[in-house]
C-alpha cells in the first residue's frame, strides 16, 4: 500500500496543475497580506485606539436611541458598548486588525480554496487513468483493485492535508513578518460578563469544523469521478452543490427530509456561529448523518471500480 501511495504521490506532483494549485494558494495569501499592510499605513492617522473606542461608544448609544430598534439589535449594541468601556477601563486595545491572529483568522477562509483544489484532485485521480488508458497498466500489477482505489483516495486526502498545512504555515509566516504577534486582546460577552476571547483555540476549532465540508466534498467528487469517469462532471457537480447547498436546504426546509440530506450538515461551522440551517439540530446528529453518507459514497465508489470492465 505504501508503494502504491508513493506512486500516486509522484504522479500527482508530476502534473503542472498540482504545482499551479500550490502556487495559487500561496499567492492568495500573499496578495491580501500586502494589501492589508498597505492600508495599515493609510489608516495610521485615524487617531488612537482610545479615541476610536470612545467614538464607537457614542455611535452605539446613538443607535440605541432609535425608536424602532429590535431586542436583538439592542442587545448587540449594548454588548459593543460594554466591550468598548471595558477596553478603556482596563487599557486593553483590540487585536482585531493588523496582527498575526487576525491575519490567520482571515486566511482560514482560504480553506474553501483548499477544498476546491482537493475536489479537483479527487475528481481526476481516477477518471484521468481511464481517459489516458493507463488504468490497464495499473491493474496488471499483483494488487487488488480495492488497494489501488484506496491508494488513490488516501493520496487525495494527503494532498488536501498538505494544502491545509501550506495555508497555515504560509499564513503564519506572512502574518508574523507583516504584522507581528500583536499586543492587544480580543473580548467577548460570556454569561453577561466581558471576558478575554481564546483566539487560537477558536481558530483551531474553526479549522476542525471546516473539515466536514472538506471531507464530504472530496468523497462526493471521488464518487462521481470513479463512477462516471469524468473529472469535469465531478468538479462541476460538486461545486454546484457546494455553492447552492444553502439554497437547496432553504427550499426543502419545510419538509422533514431536509434533516437527512448531507448538504444540511456538511458545513459544521454553523455550530461555531450558532446559526443552524435547520432548527433543533445537534452536532452528534450531523456527524452521524455525514458518517452514513460517507460510507454510502465509499461503497458506491468501490463497487463501481471493482466491477468495471477496463478491457474496452
Amino acid at each position: 500500500m505504501l508503494k502504491l501511495i508513493q506512486n500516486e504521490w509522484m504522479k500527482l506532483w508530476h502534473k503542472k496543475g498540482t504545482w499551479a494549485m500550490v502556487a495559487m494558494l500561496v499567492l492568495v495569501i500573499l496578495v491580501p497580506g500586502g494589501i492589508m499592510k498597505y492600508y495599515e499605513g493609510k489608516s495610521s492617522d485615524e487617531g488612537s485606539w482610545q479615541e476610536i473606542e470612545q467614538q464607537s461608544i457614542q455611535n452605539n448609544k446613538a443607535m440605541l436611541a432609535e425608536e424602532d430598534i429590535s431586542e436583538e439589535d439592542k442587545a448587540f449594541f449594548e454588548e459593543r458598548i460594554a466591550i468598548s468601556e471595558y477596553r478603556l477601563a482596563h487599557d486593553a486595545p483590540s487585536q482585531k486588525d493588523n496582527s498575526l491572529a487576525s491575519f490567520m483568522s482571515f486566511t482560514s477562509n482560504m480553506l474553501t480554496l483548499v477544498t476546491l483544489f482537493t475536489v479537483i484532485t479527487a475528481a481526476s485521480i481516477v477518471s484521468s487513468e481511464f481517459s489516458t488508458g493507463t488504468i490497464k497498466m495499473l491493474l496488471t500489477r499483483p494488487m487488488s483493485r480495492a488497494k489501488v482505489l484506496t491508494s488513490k483516495l488516501l493520496t487525495t486526502f494527503l494532498f488536501g492535508l498538505f494544502l491545509v498545512a501550506v495555508n497555515v504555515v504560509v499564513s503564519a509566516i506572512v502574518g508574523l513578518v507583516l504584522f507581528g504577534i500583536g499586543s492587544g486582546v480580543e473580548l467577548e460577552i460570556v454569561n453577561g460578563q466581558v471576558a478575554e476571547k481564546a483566539v487560537w483555540s477558536d481558530l483551531a476549532y474553526h479549522y476542525l469544523l471546516s473539515g466536514g465540508d472538506f471531507v464530504m466534498s472530496t468523497l462526493f467528487a471521488f464518487l462521481v469521478g470513479s463512477v462516471f469517469r469524468s473529472s469535469s462532471l465531478a468538479i462541476g457537480l460538486t461545486m454546484f452543490l457546494s455553492f447552492t447547498g444553502g439554497m437547496i436546504v432553504m427550499f426543502l426546509s419545510r419538509y422533514d427530509i431536509v434533516k437527512y440530506i448531507w448538504l444540511t450538515h456538511s458545513d459544521l461551522t454553523q455550530y461555531e456561529k450558532d446559526i443552524l440551517m435547520v432548527p433543533d439540530m445537534t452536532m452528534s446528529f450531523s456527524l452521524t448523518v455525514l458518517a452514513i453518507y460517507a460510507v454510502i459514497f465509499l461503497v458506491i465508489s468501490y463497487t463501481s471500480f471493482m466491477k468495471r470492465d477496463v478491457t474496452a
